[in-house]
């Protein structure tokens, strides 16, 4: 399980670290950009609401990894236009071309196509930029964990105790001027080796509260 445990960890963070890097050429900094507040609020509301709905439900334990997504993962996963929409209790009933356009797609792309979270125009209320800390989350007795998939010390933790469900999320962006938030997750669970898949999940904001409308690539992403 050791063996497993280091290539996973190590496979992941270098293609959710790296992505950035790998699209530099494509960003031009004297384009036009949307700005809009990028407060912290809104954001934890649609991921506790997601993970919420996910605790209800699980019969394991559930992990919550420090590390943050980077936010091109999901600007990336956007654009395959693999996209679906949900009902009320988040299943798929449908895909939905339509819901990805390009032009929307550029404006966040020069906004959020960062290396760190700070580097984001109008990022507002930030404490931690590169990690999600247990204040952010409103269920305290998830296991909020800062060691890395992968890393030794990790394995040496859990290879006992491996009944967990995982998530590690990205920040949430803005699209189409505050309409929507997007975030990237990578879940799976621990259990005599490592098993995960990504995907985005999308909110609109309705009657004053956000919902969950569409998910996109439910079932593969390279």
């Amino acid at each position: 399980m050791k063996i497993q445990l280091i290539f996973f960890g190590y496979l992941f963070f270098f293609m959710v670290s790296c992505i950035s890097m790998n699209d530099k050429s494509r960003i031009t900094d004297d384009k036009p950009i949307i700005i809009v507040n990028d407060s912290i609020s809104d954001k934890l509301v649609v991921i506790n609401d997601f993970l919420d709905k996910k605790i209800k439900n699980s019969p394991r334990k559930i992990m919550l990894m420090s590390q943050k997504i980077n936010t091109d993962m999901t600007l990336r996963i956007l654009r395959v236009n693999d996209i679906y929409a949900v009902d009320s209790l988040a299943r798929i009933v449908e895909d939905d071309k339509t819901f990805y356009k390009e032009e929307e797609w550029e404006k966040s792309r020069i906004k959020y196509s960062k290396n760190t979270t700070a580097d984001i125009v109008d990022v507002k209320g930030r404490s931690n930029e590169c990690c999600w800390t247990a204040g952010n989350f409103n269920d305290k007795n998830l296991v909020f964990e800062e060691l890395n998939i992968g890393s030794t010390e990790f394995g040496k933790k859990y290879i006992s105790n491996p009944n967990f469900y995982y998530y590690y999320f990205s920040e949430p962006i803005y699209y189409q001027n505050k309409e929507y938030l997007i975030f990237t997750i990578y879940d799976g669970f621990i259990f005599d080796g490592l098993s995960g898949s990504s995907k985005i999940i999308i909110y609109k904001k309705k009657n004053g509260k956000w919902i969950q409308t569409h998910e996109g690539l439910p079932n593969w992403f390279s």
